[in-house]
């Protein structure tokens, strides 16, 4: 008797049919079945690694080239000057630069614009923003 319920338990198993004691509701895929399914996979997710590493790099690519509009000078500028230490060890805690002040200066590869700088004392300084474009600096020079 337990030879035939093993040979049954067998045949079940070579057939690709669910086993008895499986919760599976459907048919078990043929062994050749899985394989190529598989591989079909291990292919499907190799074209997804290509096509996100792609993206990725036409990312970091356009993430090192520096936003040359006025709006973005101006916000880059906004969002640097934040946290700078003044001489007198106050910290810049908010910077509003115009856009419409922005201008390129070639031969230095800087952008610079006028802007008003709040300070943690709750002093005010309006001066000249830069950014040095090579170097992704920022300084700040108060014109008073």
């Amino acid at each position: 008797m337990k030879r035939v319920l093993g040979l049954i338990a067998l045949a079940i198993a070579l057939a690709g049919c669910a086993s008895t004691t499986s919760s599976s509701t459907g048919p078990v895929p043929h062994p050749a079945a899985s394989a190529s399914l598989a591989s079909e996979a291990a292919a499907r997710a190799s074209a997804e690694a290509s096509a996100s590493s792609a993206i990725a790099a036409a990312s970091a690519s356009a993430a090192s080239q520096i936003c040359t509009t006025h709006t973005c000078i101006a916000d880059d500028l906004d969002k640097a000057l934040v946290g700078l230490i003044a001489q007198d060890e106050s910290v810049t805690t908010k910077a509003d630069c115009y856009r419409s002040t922005v201008v390129f200066h070639k031969a230095a590869d800087t952008y610079s614009a006028t802007c008003l700088v709040t300070y943690s004392d709750g002093t005010t300084a309006t001066g000249t923003g830069n950014l040095l474009v090579s170097a992704q600096k920022v300084t700040f020079s108060p014109s008073d």
